[in-house]
């Protein structure tokens, strides 16, 4: 039985759009309960990594190969909290509060995705 490839963007995509949002519930970043309006950009945020972890993190990780051997592969995380910090910057209305949010927040990417989305 042959897997569809799409399927898998698509589980990687939601992953990256609900862990922004979860991360920051976890962490305390709204101070309680939040509503929907709260919630939106953080939503919009992990949209956007969706996207960029999709089209971007591959050629970057392409490009960092050499880094990535000498880390045994740690460096992949700095690549994708460094994706966090950026599509943060580019959303208005959210802010990454600090390391260990993108670090949580990239941690909780990979282990979701490996576990539902194996290559």
């Amino acid at each position: 039985m042959k897997k569809k490839k799409g399927g898998r963007w698509t589980i990687i995509f939601l992953c990256c759009t609900l862990a922004v949002p979860t991360v920051a519930l976890i962490m305390g970043y709204y101070g309680g309960a939040p509503t929907l309006k709260q919630m939106m950009p953080a939503l919009t945020t992990g949209a956007l990594l969706g996207i960029a972890h999709l089209v971007l993190r591959p050629v970057l990780r392409l490009i960092s190969a050499p880094l990535g051997c000498l880390t045994l592969g740690l460096f992949g995380l700095v690549i994708d909290v460094g994706l966090i910090y950026a599509c943060g910057e580019l959303v208005e209305g959210f802010a990454v509060p600090g390391l260990l949010y993108a670090v949580l927040t990239a941690v909780l990417i990979n282990t979701v995705c490996a576990v539902a989305a194996p290559k």
